[in-house]
């Protein structure tokens, strides 16, 4: 791919491919600076909820106008003082 083109690519695997084979430094000029922020101490935990189980909870969070995570979060709380 040439240098001075924009950089597209149609699935990840050619992205992938194509960084792999690269030297970033020449691009260097292309590049921007950024600022991100990300917390490593934030505990996540994925668990698999049956679709009908979920679409539930999102559409009763969608009724309080509240994040589906925090009407969870609020139940389970609930839940653990008991």
């Amino acid at each position: 791919m040439d240098k001075n083109r924009n950089l597209h690519f149609e699935t990840c695997e050619e992205s992938a491919e194509w960084f792999d084979a690269c030297y970033m430094a020449d691009y260097e000029y292309q590049m921007r600076s950024v600022d991100f922020y990300f917390d490593l101490r934030k505990n996540r935990v994925s668990v698999e909820l049956e679709h009908k189980i979920a679409k539930c909870v999102r559409e009763l969070a969608k009724e309080q106008n509240i994040l589906t995570r925090k009407l969870v979060n609020e139940w389970l709380k609930g839940q653990l003082r008991k």
